[in-house]
Parts: C-alpha cells; sequence; structure tokens
C-alpha cells in the first residue's frame, strides 16, 4: 500500500523509494516524520549547518501531506476573532504576522529552488449561506481588519454557489503538495542532510542532553535534538488528551474549460464546506471537500463521499470526477496548535494539533523550532508552546473529547453492526464480531479467506472501528489506524494488531 488507505488523492502516485540505509549514528537533529512538516525543517536546519537525519515509517508524503487540499492560506480553522477573544489582540496579530510570513516563506522556497509544483497566489471567499451566520462573518472581518489580513465585503465570488454575505481575503497561495516536498528534500539531500524510509521508531529517550533514537529494526541513532513532525509522540503523552483526530472528506474534479479566476472558499457551516480551483498541466479541475467527523465514529464512510459528491454535483458543472479521497487531521484544545519543546524534556520537540491548517502549521514550525534549538524564544513560540496552559480557552474542548475517548476506553459491548455469523462479513471487508466469546477485528480478503485480529488498538487498548472507504482499522480514541490485515498505518501505535488463530467452524468461514 502507497498510501494512508484504500482511497488515492489527487496528488498521489504509486511510486515509492526503496529503503535507504544510514550508516553514521550522531546527528544534530533528528526529525522523525518526512511530512510538509518534516522536511520543510529538516531542509531549513540542514541548509543553515546542523547535521540532519529525517527517519520516516513509509515514504516522504505518506501521511497527512500527500492528502491534503493544499490550500495556503494566512488565517486559519481558528478565526481571529476567536483567537483575540482566547489568546488576546497583541497575541493574535503576532500570529497573523507568522501566516503571511509562512505564505511568503513557501513562495521564496519556490523561487529560490525552482520547483515546478503548480503554485499559485489566489483570493479566498468567505462567505455566509444563512442569515444566522452573518454576525459571524462579520466577527471575522472586524478582527482581521485588526490584526492586519487584508480582506473586505464582496457582491461577488467566482463559484457558482448561493451565499447571503461574503468577504475576499488576500494573500492565499495553492500548489501541488508532494512535488513540492520532493524537491525541498532533494536540496536537502544536495546539502549532506539524510533520510531513513520505511524505518520505524521505537522509542525515543533523553539522558544526559543526548537524546537516543530506537528503531523496529534495532539501531540506535543518537542527537543533540530530536523533533516529532508526525502528529503524535511515543509513549502516552498528555497530548493524547489535548488534541482529537478527525478525518475528511475530499475530491477532485476536471473541469471543462477555465473558471473566471484561480480561488479558494468556504462557507460557515458546521462542519464547513471548501472548494478551490487548480490548474495542472494546462487543465482545470475543483478540488473540495467536508463532512468530517471525528476518527472512528462514522459506520458508513462510502456515504460521506456520496454526500460530497451531491453537494458539488448541485452547485458546480464538471466533466468527471478524478479522485476521491479522505484525511486525518487532528483538532487541538484551545483551537492552536502545539509547536515547541515537549513539556518536561529539554531536548525533544513536538509537533501538532494543526487542524485543517497543516500546509500553514507545518511551514511554520520552520520559523519556530530552529531558533528554540539555538536557544532563542519568541512571541511566537511562546504562544504556541506545548506548555502553555490555557484553561478557560480548552476546558470545554478537552472534556468532550476526553468524555468520547473514556466511553471508547471502557466500551464493553458490540455497536449495532458487529456480528457474531462471519458469513455476513462480503469479500475484501471487515467487521468487529464476537468470536468464542472475544471481541475480534475480522477482515475477508479479496480471495474469501478470514483474517482475524484483536479489536483492541495496540496504543490503549481502545476498540477499532471499520473504515469501508480506506479498507481500515482506525482507533476512536487517538487516530491510531491499521490496514485491514492489521499492520500499522499511522500512531501513535507502534505495534501491529495482534493476530488470532481462530477457529473455521460453521460460524468461523
Amino acid at each position: 500500500m502507497n498510501q494512508a488507505g484504500n482511497t488515492k488523492s489527487f496528488w498521489e502516485n504509486h511510486i515509492s523509494p526503496e529503503k535507504t540505509n544510514v550508516d553514521h549514528q550522531k546527528f544534530d537533529v533528528i526529525i522523525i516524520g518526512a511530512g510538509i512538516t518534516g522536511i520543510t525543517l529538516a531542509n531549513e536546519l540542514q541548509q543553515n549547518g546542523k547535521k540532519c537525519l529525517i527517519i520516516e515509517k513509509e515514504h516522504p508524503g505518506f501521511g497527512t501531506t500527500g492528502r491534503t487540499t493544499a490550500h495556503i492560506n494566512n488565517f486559519f480553522d481558528s478565526s481571529y476573532d476567536d483567537v483575540i477573544s482566547n489568546f488576546g489582540e497583541d497575541n493574535a496579530k503576532v500570529l497573523a504576522d507568522a501566516a503571511k510570513e509562512t505564505v511568503k516563506y513557501i513562495k521564496r522556497n519556490v523561487q529560490k529552488y525552482g520547483i515546478a509544483c503548480e503554485f499559485a497566489e489566489v483570493d479566498f471567499y468567505l462567505f455566509s449561506s444563512e442569515e444566522n451566520q452573518n454576525k459571524k462573518l462579520e466577527d471575522i472581518l472586524e478582527a482581521h481588519q485588526k490584526v492586519g489580513i487584508e480582506t473586505k465585503p464582496t457582491q461577488n465570488i467566482p463559484f457558482n454557489l448561493p451565499f447571503v454575505k461574503a468577504v475576499e481575503i488576500h494573500g492565499q497561495a495553492q500548489f501541488h503538495p508532494l512535488k513540492y516536498i520532493r524537491a525541498l528534500l532533494k536540496e536537502y539531500e544536495k546539502k549532506g542532510g539524510k533520510i531513513l524510509n520505511q524505518t520505524q521508531v521505537k522509542d525515543c529517550t533523553e539522558e544526559n542532553d543526548v537524546v537516543k533514537v530506537e528503531t523496529s529494526d534495532g539501531k540506535t541513532f543518537e542527537a543533540k535534538s530530536v523533533v516529532w513532525a508526525t502528529h503524535h509522540a511515543t509513549g502516552d503523552s498528555r497530548f493524547n488528551l489535548l488534541v482529537a483526530p478527525y478525518r475528511s472528506y475530499a475530491m477532485s474534479a476536471k473541469l471543462s474549460g477555465p473558471p473566471s479566476k484561480l480561488a479558494q472558499t468556504a462557507d460557515l457551516e458546521e462542519p464547513y464546506h471548501y472548494l478551490r480551483y487548480h490548474k495542472s498541466d494546462n487543465q482545470y479541475y475543483l478540488i473540495a471537500g467536508g463532512f468530517d467527523h471525528k476518527t472512528g465514529e462514522e459506520p458508513d464512510t462510502e456515504n460521506r463521499f456520496k454526500e460530497l459528491e451531491k453537494y458539488v454535483r448541485d452547485r458546480i458543472k464538471f466533466e468527471h470526477i478524478e479522485n476521491q479521497w479522505s484525511a486525518q487531521y487532528y483538532i487541538p484544545a484551545d483551537g492552536l496548535p502545539y509547536i515547541g519543546k515537549m513539556p518536561g524534556e529539554e531536548n525533544i520537540y513536538l509537533c501538532t494539533g494543526y487542524n485543517g491548517n497543516g500546509m500553514n502549521f507545518g511551514t511554520m514550525v520552520s520559523l519556530i523550532i530552529p531558533d528554540l534549538i539555538n536557544g532563542v524564544e519568541t512571541d511566537l513560540s511562546k504562544m504556541l508552546s506545548p506548555s502553555r496552559i490555557k484553561p478557560v480557552a480548552s476546558a470545554k474542548q478537552v472534556i468532550k473529547e476526553n468524555v468520547d475517548t473514556v466511553s471508547n476506553l471502557i466500551k464493553d459491548r458490540f455497536n449495532p453492526d458487529e456480528i457474531s455469523d462471519l458469513d455476513q462479513i462480503p469479500n475484501d471487508e471487515g467487521k468487529l464480531a464476537d468470536v468464542d466469546g472475544d471481541a475480534c477485528a475480522v477482515y475477508r480478503d479479496k480471495s474469501g479467506s478470514l483474517h482475524f485480529f484483536d479489536a483492541k488498538c495496540t496504543h490503549m487498548g481502545c476498540h477499532v472501528q471499520w473504515n469501508p472507504s480506506e479498507k481500515s482499522w482506525d482507533c476512536p480514541c487517538h487516530g491510531s489506524r491499521f490496514d485491514a490485515l492489521g499492520k500499522v498505518l499511522i500512531g501513535p501505535a507502534l505495534k501491529d494488531l495482534e493476530q488470532i488463530n481462530a477457529a473455521h467452524d460453521k460460524n468461523h468461514k
């Protein structure tokens, strides 16, 4: 499997690099994860004289980076009016300045390295689809004016979508994310940077100002600093409780001709719908997304794709659908990501909780971590520090997500769709089943053979759930995902689902 699931995004291809080997064992910085966060940061550090190693479980762009809709924005899912309310106007201005600099940073990389990644600068159109959303749109417009994000009311948007009111937000961009990170990776390697792919990190410990990283193939690497660029870290950290895994659904559709202008748009519904136009090889496409839900809590994921397709077909003309896919992202408790030193550690760093803004915050990491490694704190790094405490802003969301997690952890009964008769499982499908009194994740492969696994996630023991569109087992507690045959796709789980040898009697066919 070359993707983090059964579906294939608009950006992905089936070419995976061969496994690499790294001889020397000591580095200045080890970055775990080769998505936009890890590769951008590694290149930034390597270009500035640090000796770096990237360790990637699969291959570059395997996870969320290969499944993004690739918006590069100077605003976020946590709108600036909310940021002002939770963190204060001065901090909101700091974030807005960093957001604008992040867009410029990507543009500079594209120009500096001559990256052919379909980069385009565009405007974003945010609109209310119902009268009761107007107040929120007005609050966002006022907040943008306070923090210096160029935004103005508009009577027209370049999408055939009904709206009540709309604003035009300048300074946005978009690109082909995999072409971008692959080019950065080449620049990183030109400077002597190393990458170890198809290698899973087993453990990471710090002692006497040295961080040791152990891999599943028995190797140990040492570094002065280690950065987790995987949305999660090994072990049971506080961030299991401060970020919640969600899935979003996306599609690309070929257009018959060019739109009036390349642009991006979204409504203010909950969850919101988002669309943008994209140009690739002189062809034009619509990329749309939405219908999000918490990971592992939607039994009919295929229906989410149908809902998205219907939403688009009812509004915009296109020739045909190119791709449909889903992606995982992590919502932070107080609306902003956690980027910086892991609490209680001196030389281990964490980057997580990007919400739906992975291209933005994944790049912004390179404006924060290099300074911290050099002992420099900034207003931005203080604001996004993983050690921050915002009880007023985060309490409600933390309680909600933790209740969801605890309910899954203590669950000792089957869902209505869980079965005892294995004959009900079609080929290439999975179900949770009662097998000899035990909860099992059962997959019937394309040839009709059954495969049995302990249904407990190997991270903290929640029951995994079958995702029919991605053909994966997804954990609703902390977002670990396993392929149909129990292999870890995405952590924080480090071990595959435990295989079970079940008897094949009349109920075990």
